[in-house]
């Protein structure tokens, strides 16, 4: 079972993180930025500020703790706004493990991202 951290728990973050859950292959750690995203997903299994109404699997983790959330991960996908990428992964460097493949996905390229 891989693990992933999907940085990013907007609307397509979250997308992601649904399609990965439902896989059944992977073990999903979603970072929300926003206190109010995380407890929406643990308390209801669905991101009701930025994709209500989609059912978010358990295999989906969501949380606060950046180091956390990609702590173990294999593979990292980056769903960030460009505009906190700079700083994000600043704040991620140090708890990156060598090896760990890091992908950054848009909304343009969906075709592109087959895990």
């Amino acid at each position: 079972m891989s693990e992933i951290a999907v940085i990013g728990a907007g609307a397509w973050g979250t997308g992601i993180s649904i399609v990965l859950g439902r896989k059944g292959s992977h073990r999903v750690r979603l970072w929300a930025h926003e206190k109010e995203v995380r407890d929406s997903i643990l308390q209801r299994r669905v991101n009701e500020k930025f994709l209500p109404g989609c059912s978010v699997p358990d295999s989906v983790t969501p949380g606060n703790d950046l180091e956390a959330a990609i702590d173990g991960a294999q593979i990292v996908v980056s769903v960030m706004p460009s505009q906190h990428c700079r700083n994000i992964f600043e704040r991620m460097r140090a708890h990156l493990r060598p090896g760990t493949l890091i992908a950054s996905v848009d909304g343009e390229h969906t075709d592109q991202l087959k895990l």
